[in-house]
């Protein structure tokens, strides 16, 4: 870009200033509009747009088409903030939603999958003398195939264990009377689930706070 043209005097012709410092500023509001600071940038950018168009057009200056580009430019961008802020205010409750949504799809995920390691445990008890499985892998074969026992055992939400189940040590038979509060299936989740799984001796399946959750 040249810097000056000559005139018809033979100087040169300058170009304008706030041309170039309009243009500028109406470029980097545009890109920083969603941090809201780009609104008084687009603002001060139509300014001197204006500025530069009365200037080109009463001396020899040169740049009113950069001034025309930053004018309009600065008009559009605080135009489309309304815009914006609308299209926020829609899509954040919208993701809102789908977020929870998708944690209650875990969750019932985790309780069936818990529910399940629970039958089979409870099959294995009945085969073993009122003994429970030692491990996992005391299920595989013959109560639960090798594939299913480890999809399983995986944590359903993103970032789990491979392994997202544990078997809690208790003594059998549990007496009745305290069967609904002896843990024997505690699910691990990642720190930031707030809830976690547990199966408790009479089959029944609940939701504890996660003792690793992170506090936002």
């Amino acid at each position: 870009m040249k810097s000056a043209a000559p005139a018809s005097g033979g100087r040169p012709v300058e170009w304008s200033k706030s041309a170039i410092f309009g243009t500028v500023l109406a470029l980097l509001g545009f890109a920083t509009l969603w941090l809201v600071f780009g609104l008084f940038l687009s603002a001060i950018a139509a300014i001197c747009g204006h500025v530069a168009r009365h200037e080109t057009a009463t001396v020899p200056r040169r740049g009113r088409r950069l001034a025309s580009f930053a004018l309009w430019l600065g008009y559009a961008t605080m135009l489309s903030f309304p815009v914006l802020v609308l299209v926020v205010g829609l899509t954040f409750p919208a993701l809102e939603q789908w977020r929870e949504g998708l944690e209650e799809r875990h969750r019932a995920e985790s309780r069936s999958r818990a529910s399940r390691l629970f039958v089979a445990c409870e099959e294995y008890a009945r085969a073993n003398r009122d003994r429970y499985p030692a491990s996992w892998e005391d299920l595989s074969g013959r109560f639960l195939p090798g594939e299913e026992l480890a999809e399983l055992l995986r944590s359903p939400n993103r970032g789990g264990a491979k392994i997202a189940f544990e078997l809690v040590r208790h003594d059998r038979p549990v007496l009745d009377a305290i069967a609904d509060s002896v843990v024997v299936i505690q699910e691990t989740a990642p720190p930031d689930i707030a809830e976690i799984t547990v199966v408790h001796a009479n089959g029944r399946v609940a939701a504890l706070h996660n003792p690793d959750h992170e506090a936002p």
